[in-house]
């Protein structure tokens, strides 16, 4: 009876754990399985792409390279991406450029964690999606230039922590907000030439302090705010070539003594003023060429930069005056130890002596200015630089010397005032003068004694007085 009992029991146990068992597996079966992410392996995927006007999808496929760990997906024609882009592992470099692409979305790119440098350059991209660089954590090299941008979101770039080159040169961004680099803290290199922005912010830059490269090449400049340096202190090469700038910003670059190249070609500037490039310290190159403007180069101009080699002034046609102190250093009248002086095709007459220390490590290159060869040239006909600047550098006057290179020069011969051929025109011109003069004279003369020889002799009688008070004696009255 007991038996019977306990084998009951156990049935039951058994039955329960069966029943509890074939529960908990018709729930796991009933329960929807996690959504799978389908990507395109960007090895494998098919490109929609346009050729001579025929929008159609091919089997065209990037090319993926495992030795240099690049795929290269350019100039494929390519006017659209598919969704959800996936990078084999290990892959580095991803390039799109040259294609038509037009759009950037939120989810183009998938996954792409190991990519470090990004190529989208010359395309028709004008919509940047605010996640469409969301997965690129590792990502150093971002090009999107050559474009169609005029407008980018605010917080585009965010995720890119990792970023040191950004190119946006060659769009039509009108504007670029502050916010736009919040997140780019580790930015070194940023390019927005020839994009319109016409102003910049004193806050522009404010969260790039490690920036070195900053190009602003052809964006409309007129003012450069005064502190908008003030937030890029290891900024090395400053562009501010082609824009619209009447004066130098001194203001705005005194902060920037680590700079090594300034470029301000192009500018419609008239004078580079004393001072101008006060606290530039660090310069070692500075470019000052094609200005349609400049006429004049004041003393003390460069005089604070103190380690420039090379000045590049060249292709100002109206410049005619440089300064004989404009590489003095006002404070202590040290001269700036300039290595390579570029003054090619400007309108300059002559080049004071005591411009520079001049020596033999140095290079003049003056050629195509209109050099007047007279005493003052003397220096620069018997001097020895090191690239032999007289061999390119040609008289433009006197007449004597007009076409002369200064090789063909002795320094005996250039005279301040008059030469020979002046003195045969001035001579020439004395006796023509005085030829002319005496004809003048010589006529007038005979004119006037022709006139006398015509006059008759005697003299009309007075109406009032009769013919016989006439004395014909002649004698004294009472005699």
């Amino acid at each position: 009876m007991n038996k019977r009992k306990l084998s009951l029991c156990f049935l039951e146990v058994l039955i329960f754990g069966v029943s509890i068992t074939h529960l908990a597996y018709g729930q796991n079966a009933s329960e929807t399985p996690p959504p799978q992410v389908i990507t395109a392996d960007v090895c494998n995927m098919s490109l929609i792409t346009s050729i001579e006007g025929n929008v159609e999808t091919i089997l065209e496929k990037c090319m993926c390279n495992a030795v240099n760990k690049d795929v290269d997906c350019s100039a494929l024609g390519i006017t659209e991406l598919p969704n959800l882009i996936s990078f084999p592992k290990g892959i580095h470099i991803a390039r799109f450029d040259g294609n038509k692409i037009s759009s950037l979305n939120a989810e183009t790119f998938y996954n792409g964690r190991d990519i470090f440098e990004l190529d989208l350059s010359l395309n028709r991209i004008d919509f940047v999606s605010v996640k469409a660089f969301e997965a690129f954590k590792s990502l150093k090299r971002l090009d999107l230039s050559h474009n169609r941008l005029w407008n980018l979101p605010s917080n585009a770039f965010q995720g890119l922590t990792n970023l040191r080159r950004l190119d946006l040169s060659f769009n039509d961004l009108l504007a670029v907000f502050p916010e736009l680099f919040t997140h780019l803290s580790e930015l070194r290199e940023l390019n927005l030439k020839s994009n319109p922005l016409q102003e910049l912010d004193s806050k522009h830059f404010a969260e790039l302090k490690k920036l070195e490269v900053l190009n602003l090449e052809s964006t409309l400049l007129k003012v450069i705010p005064d502190h908008v340096f003030v937030f890029t202190p290891r900024l090395r090469t400053l562009n501010l070539a082609n824009n619209r700038l009447t004066y130098i910003p001194t203001d705005a670059l005194h902060v920037l003594d680590h700079v090594k190249s300034l470029d301000l070609s192009g500018n419609p500037i008239e004078v580079i003023p004393s001072e101008a490039f006060r606290g530039m310290t660090g310069v070692v190159n500075l470019y000052l060429d094609r200005m349609p403007s400049l006429k004049k180069i004041e003393k003390y101009a460069f005089g604070d930069m103190i380690h420039l080699q090379e000045l590049h002034c060249s292709y100002n046609f109206l410049l005619n005056e440089i300064h004989e102190l404009a590489f003095v250093r006002k404070i202590n009248n040290e001269k700036v130890p300039l290595s390579q002086l570029f003054l090619r095709q400007n309108d300059l007459k002559s080049i004071p002596k005591s411009l520079l220390n001049w020596n033999e490590d140095m290079e003049l290159h003056i050629r195509d200015n209109a050099l007047y060869c007279d005493c003052n040239m003397e220096w620069m006909v018997s001097i020895k630089l090191k690239n032999n600047f007289q061999t390119h550098a040609r008289c433009a006057g006197p007449a004597d010397y007009e076409g002369m290179f200064l090789t063909d020069l002795k320094d005996n011969e250039l005279i301040c005032g008059l030469h020979l051929s002046d003195v045969v025109l001035i001579v020439c011109s004395v006796a023509t003068a005085v030829l002319i003069l005496v004809v003048i004279v010589a006529f007038l003369m005979w004119r006037r004694s022709y006139a006398g020889y015509r006059k008759p002799y005697f003299y009309p009688i007075p109406k009032n007085k009769h013919i016989n008070d006439i004395d014909y004696t002649g004698g004294d009255d009472g005699i």
